[in-house]
């Protein structure tokens, strides 16, 4: 931690005094916030604004609730659209008019690391936050503490259609890459007469024009094989795309090269290409049996088809690996430093992401916890016990700004489907211009 992050809290400690220290107890464990439908209140008073990527339908609801049970002060909540999200915040604090609290995606720790109040490891040490939560959670570890207080995360998953699957002969959804996934593929999809049509899909994979996640799926599969993607250095951070794992020599290269397999007409595993409509919505139309997407994604295909038969599953993993990982998009609440009303943004942040609150704060948002002693809970409802299992297993990686990297994959993945690069080339140029982004 420099000096001036350092003079910058002991002030914030000086001056907030009680407001400050409460809600960082809250947050740590070391008080209890009151309990839901309890007599006692927050000690925050005044309006705390927060701004977010989620809809303000998802928000408000739980709102309500907090701000009945905690009359001393009222929380409001500012619903950003997420391809907007970035560039509103960056013009607020510019203008020096920032919101009390802001949820900050895992994608722009980068961006907003000195902008925010990072907790110390006198504040945080490694060992609590360690029991505290998951192992994702970490993410939001870096080398001057801890940015923002972490409580929830949104993994990726397999949807998939159980009618295709059971009529193909399958009694279950696949398990492994490298094994049941490719006789699924083979199995399932059906062309035209032989064509290059796809009739029916056995999954969107290889494409990033009618794939959204297709940066999330490719970065499970290189994580899966060890990768790290990128790595902190000495002025900040770079990647590490083209380095080599215990696992195999250059797992990106992997990662890319097994997932374009699926749009490639020539491959056995042919499943996909670029004149297909978009992939969830495919999937929820029943004409493609396997859809991977986010757990939040659930209601959206519900609501797109009622009366869709399908299940989700965790992603598939590495066989000959003993070891289970996803792709998680995590989030924070964080406290930019120039807020009006730090001392009780800190007690309502804290009461969210480490009180009694959080569970259904989560749950209003269609995410999962990160703390371990919710995912501990058993859940009855069958989708959120799959939830569960994928949030204690996501990871992710520091991106410096989200929208660049999914350009940076798409035209690394047109690069190698148009073979106008080899797979190793791509993955050079696509390290170049993360670092260069850096």
């Amino acid at each position: 931690m420099d000096s001036n992050t350092k003079k910058f809290q002991t002030i914030l400690l000086v001056i907030l005094g009680v407001g400050l220290a409460l809600g960082l107890m809250i947050f740590t464990g070391f008080i209890k916030s009151p309990q839901r439908g309890s007599s006692q209140t927050l000690g925050a008073t005044g309006t705390i604004v927060i701004w977010g990527p989620f809809s303000n339908q998802s928000v408000s609801q739980f709102l309500n609730s907090f701000n009945e049970a905690n009359q001393n002060s009222t929380v409001t909540y500012v619903a950003i659209d997420p391809l907007q999200y970035d560039e509103q915040l960056l013009e607020a604090f510019a203008r020096g008019q920032v919101p009390d609290i802001i949820i900050l995606p895992h994608t722009l720790i980068h961006r907003y690391k000195d902008k925010v109040v990072v907790l110390n490891e006198e504040t945080i040490p490694v060992r609590s936050f360690r029991d505290l939560y998951s192992q994702g959670a970490e993410i939001f570890r870096v080398p001057e503490g801890t940015v923002g207080l972490p409580f929830g995360v949104d993994p990726l998953v397999m949807y998939y259609n159980r009618d295709i699957i059971e009529s193909a002969g399958f009694v279950s959804s696949p398990l492994f890459w490298n094994d049941d996934f490719l006789a699924f593929t083979k199995a399932i999809t059906r062309r035209e007469n032989n064509s290059l049509k796809i009739i029916n899909s056995a999954v969107a994979l290889g494409e990033s024009s009618n794939i959204k996640n297709s940066t999330a799926i490719i970065s499970t599969l290189a994580m899966q094989l060890g990768s790290l993607m990128t790595i902190p250095n000495e002025t900040g951070f770079e990647g590490v795309l083209g380095e080599s794992s215990l696992v195999t020599n250059n797992p990106v290269a992997s990662a890319f090269e097994y997932f374009t397999n699926f749009s490639n007409p020539s491959n056995e595993l042919y499943s996909w290409n670029r004149e297909m409509s978009e992939a969830r919505d495919l999937f929820a139309l029943g004409r493609s049996a396997m859809y991977f997407g986010f757990a939040s994604e659930l209601l959206e295909i519900q609501r797109k088809n009622p009366n869709l038969n399908f299940d989700v599953s965790t992603v598939p993993q590495i066989k000959e690996l003993n070891k289970s990982l996803t792709y998680g998009n995590f989030y924070s609440l964080a406290i930019p430093k120039i807020s009006a009303n730090t001392g009780s943004s800190f007690v309502v942040a804290g009461a969210i992401a480490n009180g009694s609150y959080t569970s259904a704060f989560v749950d209003s948002l269609g995410i999962q916890p990160v703390r371990r002693d919710l995912l501990s809970v058993n859940p009855s409802d069958p989708y959120k016990k799959i939830f569960y299992n994928a949030a204690i297993v996501s990871r992710a990686w520091i991106v410096p700004n989200p929208k660049i990297i999914d350009q940076i994959f798409s035209e690394a993945l047109s690069a190698i489907t148009s073979g106008r690069l080899t797979i190793s080339r791509a993955v050079d140029e696509a390290n170049q211009k993360i670092n260069n982004a850096f």
